[in-house]
Order: structure tokens, then C-alpha cells, then sequence
């Protein structure tokens, strides 16, 4: 364990470690996602050295083991926070292949055991920390804690709403030089237009993309 993620455990889930004695061999492991590994997460990790990732949107974690492993391979004090509800979105609702991996269980989704036995089977809790909340509930905790990000990765809802939402929140709980990432770019529509707009308020307007990930610099 880290000491970052040691004090962030200690105030936000008062010293309980959700990754304690997890019963990962009970749940299969399922790496299955979309744009898990691209370049600009690796280069974040590699280029900033951060110690606290905000990852939003996390689904069975693909890219947050892609984040936590370059910590661990780098040995750095750091750890990415993962913020997701594990209920899908609606998109996973209206999509019959993407609902069937909610992963029911007497009506639950059972995604969050997915996550977590990915998680531990890979070894990486000690540089993950996962916040089970919405985007908005999630920003409002970690400020009440004063806790800021170097990175953060926004890879929630695909829709102008929700993805408007997400950069509003998160933006100024980005450090100065620090790196905001989107995924699905340009791809989806509703992403595209949320962050050309959103960026174009704050005069950063064009940005770097590389499908299906866009960067932009603090």
C-alpha cells in the first residue's frame, strides 16, 4: 500500500480497505472494455510521476489496471481513485451485448465484483482506491477532503449532458500542470461537442486527440 492511498483510505473510507481479504477467486476475472490502453494514459503516468489519478467512468477497469500497473512498474507513491456506480449507464441498458455484462445477480448488477477481482488478480489494490459514486457525489467527497488530481481520465456517459457535467465538475480539481484526459473522442457525438464546447470557454480550444482519446494540458 501506498502512503497516498494509505491517508486517502484512512479519511474517505475511515480505514476500511474495500480490497481486504476480497474473495477475488469467488468472481472471474473479465478484462473485457473499451480504449483500456492508449499512449496518453502511460505518458501521463511517465511524464507527471503523480500521486493521485481520478479515473471516471471505470466499467471492469481495463484502464485503470493500465494506470495502476505503470505506478507499480515505476514505484511510485501514487494511486488512482475509481470513481464508477457499477450500474451502467444507459447505454449499457439499451444495448443488449453491453447489458448482458452488468452481470446480474437477483436483479443486481454484479459489475463492482468484476472490477475487483481484476483488481486483486492483478495485484494492483495497493494503487487503487475505488469510490463507488456518481461523477457529481464522487467531486463533491474528494473536495470536502481537499484532494486534488495530476490526472484525471474521464471515460463516463456519452452523452453532451452528462459529459458537460463530468468537465465541469472535474476540471478545477485538476492541479496546474496537470493532465485532463476524455475518452471516446470524437467518436460519439454528444462527447465531441461537450468538449469542444467546454474547451472552448476556457480558450483551449483546439486540443490534441488521438482516437479514441483526447488530452488536454492545465
Amino acid at each position: 500500500m501506498t502512503g497516498t492511498r494509505d491517508t486517502l483510505l484512512k479519511r474517505i473510507w475511515r480505514g476500511q480497505d474495500p480490497f481486504l481479504n476480497y474473495p477475488a477467486l469467488l468472481y472471474r476475472q473479465d478484462r473485457q472494455g473499451w480504449g483500456s490502453s492508449h499512449p496518453y494514459l502511460t505518458e501521463a503516468i511517465e511524464a507527471l510521476r503523480p500521486s493521485v489519478v481520478v479515473e471516471v467512468g471505470v466499467w471492469k477497469g481495463g484502464s485503470t489496471i493500465s494506470l495502476a500497473s505503470t505506478m507499480k512498474a515505476m514505484n511510485l507513491d501514487a494511486v488512482v481513485i475509481a470513481v464508477d456506480t457499477w450500474l451502467g449507464a444507459w447505454d449499457h441498458w439499451n444495448n443488449d451485448e453491453w447489458f448482458a455484462h452488468l452481470n446480474f445477480i437477483h436483479g443486481y448488477p454484479a459489475l463492482y465484483h468484476t472490477f475487483a477481482s481484476n483488481i486483486v488478480g492483478e495485484g494492483l489494490q495497493g494503487h487503487v482506491l475505488p469510490l463507488p459514486l456518481d461523477s457529481v457525489n464522487a467531486a463533491y467527497v474528494l473536495r470536502n477532503y481537499d484532494v486534488q488530481a495530476d490526472v484525471i481520465h474521464i471515460d463516463g456517459g456519452h452523452d453532451y449532458g452528462a459529459v458537460m457535467s463530468d468537465l465541469r465538475e472535474w476540471w478545477p480539481m485538476l492541479k496546474p500542470g496537470g493532465v485532463l484526459i476524455g475518452d471516446d473522442y470524437p467518436h460519439w457525438p454528444g462527447v465531441k461537442k461537450a468538449f469542444d464546447d467546454f474547451f472552448t470557454e476556457q480558450g483551449r480550444f483546439p486540443f490534441e486527440f488521438e482516437e479514441p482519446k483526447c488530452r488536454i494540458f492545465k
